[in-house]
């Protein structure tokens, strides 16, 4: 009768073994510091060749600008969306979007150096330069939002989806945000928007929280978010007069296969002719 017990023991012995190779349940973040949490997780996350994402963004600025900047800015921003992601930075992006009269459905999809919006059932190529179209790149959403951060602190663990991670949050560093809204003003129009180094040590933001949320399994990031007010004008972008801005994205189903294809038919149109569409 000694038999049945060695066999139960040996598969109680073999399951425990196979749970142990498996990977699952291993803190890597441990003694770790919210900075190195931060840097592995970055270069772990920017490594991943695919990804759903999912994009909540909520801004209100005050800007003194004319063109397509200014016109997409002219009413509060109100943007939620779900996509996928690949390499090399190609991304699709089914989207709701507040921006002005009613709310407006839409795609936008980029496939190499060309740039998609699908809108009221019409494909449209924008006419945008190839430069400021790979800076569009959703592959590095999150790890861009948690470059922003400053003086970085471990304030707990979480769960995220069934997945135990890791919370780190710290002040907004506002000369790396600003840096990346100049990047995008730039490929806008507005080229002068920001001026490099005119934030100061301190900073002109009343607010500015970003927190990170990091898989402790496989330090990959599941979550970042930004918040940053001020109702006076920055010293680095004097063309904005106020802001506030709430910005998180989520990432999961890490290097599984998405499919992401240019839209047929689409005809080129000028970045600046759609702005009324928008609302501005």
């Amino acid at each position: 009768m000694a038999r049945p017990l060695i066999v139960l023991t040996t598969v109680i012995a073999a399951i425990a073994l196979l749970a142990g190779c498996g990977g699952g349940g291993t803190d890597m973040t441990a003694g770790m510091s919210a900075q190195q949490v931060l840097t592995e997780s970055a270069t772990r996350t920017e490594a991943l060749t695919s990804y759903r994402f999912g994009v909540d963004v909520k801004a209100t600025v005050k800007v003194d600008a004319g063109g397509t900047l200014g016109g997409l800015l002219a009413n509060p921003i109100d943007i939620t969306g779900a996509g996928g992601a690949k390499d090399p930075g190609d991304f699709t992006l089914d989207l709701t979007a507040n921006l002005g009269p009613g709310p407006i459905q839409a795609n936008i999809t980029k496939v190499g150096d060309a740039l998609y919006l699908t809108l009221l059932g019409q494909s449209i190529k924008l006419d945008v330069d190839a430069a400021t179209v790979k800076s569009l790149d959703a592959t590095r959403l999150a790890p861009a939002i948690a470059g922003w951060i400053s003086n970085p602190e471990i304030v707990g663990t979480e769960d995220i989806d069934g997945v135990p991670v890791v919370h780190v949050r710290g002040t907004v560093d506002e000369a790396a945000l600003l840096e990346d809204i100049g990047g995008l003003a730039g490929g806008l129009g507005a080229a002068d928007a920001v001026t490099p180094g005119a934030a100061g040590t301190n900073g002109d933001l009343e607010t500015g929280v970003v927190d990170v949320w990091v898989g402790q399994d496989d330090l990959l990031i599941r979550k970042a978010a930004a918040r940053a007010l001020s109702q006076d004008a920055l010293k680095a972008a004097p063309a904005v007069k106020a802001i506030d801005l709430n910005l998180s994205a989520t990432l999961s189903d890490f290097n599984q296969p998405v499919e992401i294809t240019a839209p047929s038919g689409a005809r080129t149109v000028s970045l600046d002719s759609i702005t009324g569409l928008l609302g501005g």
